[in-house]
């Protein structure tokens, strides 16, 4: 109890500082001891690169590293300038400057927008963040991560035909006043942490970096999985835990015991344990492996605790989308109601990552937000097990119970199925590979699995409802099961039914808003035109829905809703407004959460919220009539 009161004593003397500071004099700016080390540095997938990267270290603390400025101007023009045509950065520049004070550096973009770092005041202040990390030939607050234009500037996949854009508000970061972050202007070295310039600037690009006292880690941050945790389900995978061991391990009664359980039963025979050798040794080779074998575990130091803390409660402040929702003004005071914020300054990093799970899995809750894995100070095979929130636990128990009915109707998992007059489209993510060439595929008949692949299975089944005499006059979009996934498959599949689809995006950190028109190439032909939709056709089109459908399976029948020629059948959709974002811990720690891209429908000018899913306009009451499609046919064939 004393340990927690004193880390909650020090959360609050570290967030109230500047009042202190203001009731004693300062005897001038504090000279830190610098100390700058050229550290190795390992890319995802590639591995070491053959240039390192400099870093500082301030006062000792050789855990919390720094970057000057200078440097990360050209890093950043490096990384951006180098992005491939699809994430649309061509020309991509920021100039680098210091003002007559030597107390501000302003990084200017070739769009005109700028980062100002005020170091006098600790700040960093955009005029229009979304603007300074915009892409240069993308709409404002795109999400469709798709170009417009191939190499012979033919248009593919998706065109964004209109584009209502209101730019965000100015942004300012009080580091140290709300946050305890320091900034060091000293002997013509301008130092910010690495963590607060990484999380701002690479946020649009799902890129984290990891500094582990033995080098610097650059992985985009959903690839950072610890394979160790997911260890059961790659011995399952690979045919090692039969149902039998199953059965045994549930006598277990955490998840640890299970897995020692699963490693004990399998090393038993020789076979067994060389394949399972195999395994653990390929898990260690792996990206997140290298990186969590550094040789320090546990704790943290004072500064890095105390820093981390902070940077985390700020970038939840800026990059959590979902804080109206939960009701937090500030994350330091939300940490500090649910009992976490001691927990977070305990210098040891294990229940610091303990208390990150709790907050995310637990806390949050909102089917986005989860831990995908710990720092490299701990244990990779490390496992308390999670505390796991209301809502997540009734999404998972629906999501068994329909996945087991299914089970019962093999023609409900079929990609595309038909009954009679009737054309089921079923998928349970919205997938699609951005450096595919699905034109080149297309004229070889070989596109992706239709199974897989959520531009294959619409241009199939486009086909197979158009064809010469097809009986075809009801089409029903089956997204029961569907979890979400991709923002341009979603907007193929809006594009298909509706011929346009809008998609409006709120930023909630700045206010920005956008609404962009697209069209889609679905016979995939170089030409956006009626052949490419359903629409305006003799069809009656039908979308079905569930608590399941989430996030962009729930953008999707918002969007039918609001046209009114799709009829929403099933139950209401499972919300999810927010896209997701990936961010950090200063000292290792991977998540994901609901980020500041709201998914928004517009209504009389105005951006709504979507989170709480949309009500269909027919009510099924037996979930065996989602999957039996006989019953399902012959209900729509009496909608008429």
């Amino acid at each position: 109890m004393m340990k927690r009161i004193l880390a909650l004593l020090t959360a609050l003397a570290m967030l109230l500082g500047c009042a202190a500071a203001e009731t004693v004099p300062e005897e001038g700016p504090q000279i830190h001891q610098i100390e700058m080390k050229t550290v190795p540095v390992y890319n995802y997938p590639a591995g070491i690169s053959s240039v390192g990267f400099p870093l500082y270290f301030a006062d000792g603390a050789d855990d919390l590293a720094y970057v000057d400025l200078t440097d990360w101007a050209e890093l950043i023009n490096m990384t951006f300038a180098n992005s491939s045509s699809a994430q649309g950065y061509a020309g991509f520049h920021v100039t680098y400057g210091v003002d007559e004070t030597g107390k501000v550096v302003t990084l200017t973009r070739e769009s005109g927008n700028i980062m100002a770092v005020d170091f006098e005041n600790s700040q960093i202040i955009w005029d229009d963040y979304v603007g300074f990390l915009q892409g240069t030939n993308t709409p404002y607050l795109d999400l469709s991560m798709l170009p417009e234009t191939n190499e012979q500037g033919e248009p593919i996949l998706l065109s964004c035909t209109n584009s209502r854009e209101r730019h965000g508000n100015a942004t300012r970061l009080n580091l140290k006043d709300y946050y305890g972050i320091n900034i060091i202007a000293q002997d013509g070295k301008y130092l910010v942490p690495l963590q607060t310039l990484s999380a701002f600037t690479f946020y649009s690009k799902y890129m984290g970096m990891y500094y582990n006292q033995e080098g610097l880690f650059v992985a985009p941050v959903k690839d950072m999985v610890n394979l160790e945790e997911q260890l059961p389900d790659i011995l399952y995978a690979n045919g090692l835990i039969t149902p039998e061991m199953i059965a045994e391990a549930q006598k277990c009664t955490t998840s640890a015991e299970r897995k020692a359980y699963f490693l004990d039963a399998i090393s038993q025979t020789e076979q067994g344990k060389m394949i399972l050798e195999a395994i653990q040794a390929q898990i260690q080779q792996s990206f997140y492996g290298q990186y969590s074998a550094a040789s320090p575990k546990g704790k943290r130091s004072e500064a890095l605790t105390a820093f981390g803390y902070g940077e985390f409660c700020l970038e939840m402040d800026f990059f959590y989308g979902l804080k109206d929702a939960h009701h937090i003004s500030r994350f330091s005071d939300f940490l500090t109601q649910v009992g976490l914020a001691a927990d977070l300054l305990d210098p040891e990093a294990q229940t610091a990552d303990d208390a990150i799970y709790d907050i995310t899995t637990y806390w949050l809750d909102d089917g986005h937000t989860q831990t995908i894995s710990r720092s490299y100070l701990v244990d990779p095979g490390y496992d308390r097990g999670l505390n796991v929130g209301f809502s997540t636990t009734s999404r998972g128990n629906l999501f068994r119970m329909l996945l087991s009915l299914r089970e019962e109707y093999p023609e409900a998992k079929e990609p595309y199925y038909e009954v009679g007059d009737t054309a089921f489209v079923t998928f349970d993510n919205f997938l699609i590979d951005p450096a595919f060439d699905y034109y080149g595929g297309a004229e070889k008949g070989e596109l992706p699995d239709i199974s897989k692949d959520t531009i294959s299975l619409i241009s199939y089944a486009h086909q197979q409802i158009l064809r010469e005499d097809s009986p075809i006059r009801n089409v029903v979009l089956d997204l029961s099961l569907n979890g979400g996934g991709l923002a341009p498959a979603a907007i193929w599949t809006l594009c298909w039914f509706l011929g346009e689809a809008q998609l409006s995006i709120y930023h909630t950190a700045t206010g920005a808003e956008a609404t962009s028109t697209y069209r889609a190439d679905v016979n995939l032909d170089h030409l956006y035109d009626e052949k490419d939709t359903l629409a305006g056709r003799d069809l009656n089109l039908y979308c079905l829905s569930s608590g399941r459908s989430f996030s962009c399976a729930n953008l999707v029948p918002w969007a039918f809703k609001e046209d009114g020629r799709v009829t929403l059948l099933g139950r209401t959709t499972g919300g999810g407004s927010c896209s997701v974002n990936y961010v950090t811990t200063a000292w290792g720690t991977s998540l994901q959460i609901s980020g500041p891209n709201r998914l928004s429908f517009v209504k009389n000018g105005a951006y709504y919220d979507v989170d709480q899913g949309v009500e269909p306009d027919v009510f099924i009451r037996d979930f065996r009539s989602f999957y039996d499609r006989n019953v399902l046919a012959e209900l729509i064939n009496g909608l008429r």
